[in-house]
């Protein structure tokens, strides 16, 4: 079969949260399992069934291809204005989105590592060739440090991903702003993830500044900071021209029309937001120390997700994922982030479920089988 080059060449990316098929291969039910392999709010979403409901209702119409209520909300959301808003059938599309729009074969692409797969997944479907760049595992490390103004000249696009995942690094909003303004002055554009920053510290965004720049791009997604992986809706920021270019690039009604109802409710729970991130900050400070204790090595996060050092306890996180799937418990191996056979990532849920999964791994730490 003859078909695009780079398609050819694609191979899949690595994902967690694969708890319906785990559980399926396993013949249990998906309650039985816990899922420390997605960073979802530990709080979940605010009510929606009476929404879905009433939307239920008007399923027989085509959604608004041009999104006003939802784009209006995510704009209020951020602070801009609703026509520098692109909707996207999750975060996913929009990097896809970003690819398709403004990538040719053998543009330069860099890509801060350790970092979400997806970013050289869908730089590569579009014939782009992936430049690698260490940013640092265990502390905030400046991008002007790693990421050179020749390099930035020579790139087509740079993508950055804060906070970062895998490693919960969230680096201050004056840095990425900073790296923005370079990118702009060298004609490169800046793909910002956003996807976690709601979990963290909003404060740090740079989805405003947008706007006012031609070459940045800042990503959001709903199904981490609200808790709806089941609904794929995201959104993302940027001037005048680009947001014409990813508008017409992007697929019509790819958000269904309970999608996009749902999100514009959910941007109006900043309150839930709030108190998913009081519960965050403490169950990350008591699940980081119980790690410390059992002789691992958590990263020092800003989010809801660590990733853990295994060193210390000579065991392969291939064995450690497979030992705690023994144990009912899904863990995201990180090999798939290049980072070999030495970490794992787990969620940050609440404090019930911290203790099981605690109770967990204590039992396979201390299997020696």
């Amino acid at each position: 079969m003859k078909i695009r080059d780079s398609f050819a060449g694609a191979e899949a990316c690595h994902h967690g949260g694969r708890i319906r098929s785990v559980a399926s291969s396993l013949e249990l039910r998906q309650e039985d399992l816990l899922d420390y392999s997605a960073n979802i709010n530990p709080l979940g979403h605010p009510p929606l069934d009476d929404l879905i409901l009433r939307e239920m209702k008007g399923i027989g119409h085509y959604p608004d291809n041009d999104y006003v209520d939802f784009r209006t909300a995510a704009a209020g959301f951020v602070g801009v204005e609703a026509e520098n808003v692109v909707p996207g059938n999750g975060s996913s599309e929009l990097m896809r989105l970003f690819a398709e729009a403004l990538m040719e074969p053998g543009d330069m692409v860099v890509i801060t590592e350790p970092t979400f797969g997806e970013y050289a997944a869908q730089s590569r479907l579009f014939g782009a060739e992936i430049v690698p760049v260490p940013r640092g595992i265990d502390r905030p490390v400046d991008p002007k440090d790693f990421l050179s103004d020749a390099l930035l000249e020579e790139a087509r696009a740079v993508f950055i991903c804060n906070p970062n995942n895998p490693t919960g690094i969230l680096l201050p909003r004056s840095m990425i702003h900073n790296l923005a303004e370079r990118c702009e002055r060298a004609e490169t554009f800046l793909f910002v993830d956003e996807a976690f920053i709601e979990l963290s510290d909003p404060a740090e965004t740079v989805a405003d500044v947008a706007p006012g720049m031609e070459h940045l791009f800042v990503a959001r997604s709903l199904t981490k900071s609200f808790g709806v992986p089941g609904i794929r809706l995201g959104f993302g920021v940027a001037g005048d021209s680009l947001v014409g270019v990813m508008n017409r690039t992007r697929l019509p009604w790819s958000i269904s029309s309970l999608a996009s109802a749902a999100g514009a409710h959910l941007l109006s729970q900043g309150d839930h937001l709030v108190r998913s991130r009081h519960v965050i900050k403490e169950e990350l400070a008591w699940l980081t120390g119980e790690l410390e204790r059992l002789g691992l090595d958590p990263v020092r996060s800003s989010v809801n997700f660590i990733l853990v050092g295994l060193g210390r306890k000579g065991i392969r996180s291939s064995v450690l994922v497979e030992r705690m799937v023994g144990e009912r418990v899904l863990v995201r191996d990180c090999r798939s982030f290049g980072l070999g056979e030495g970490y794992v990532r787990v969620a940050v849920r609440n404090r019930e479920e911290n203790e099981r999964f605690v109770s967990a791994l204590e039992r396979v730490l201390g299997w020696r089988g």
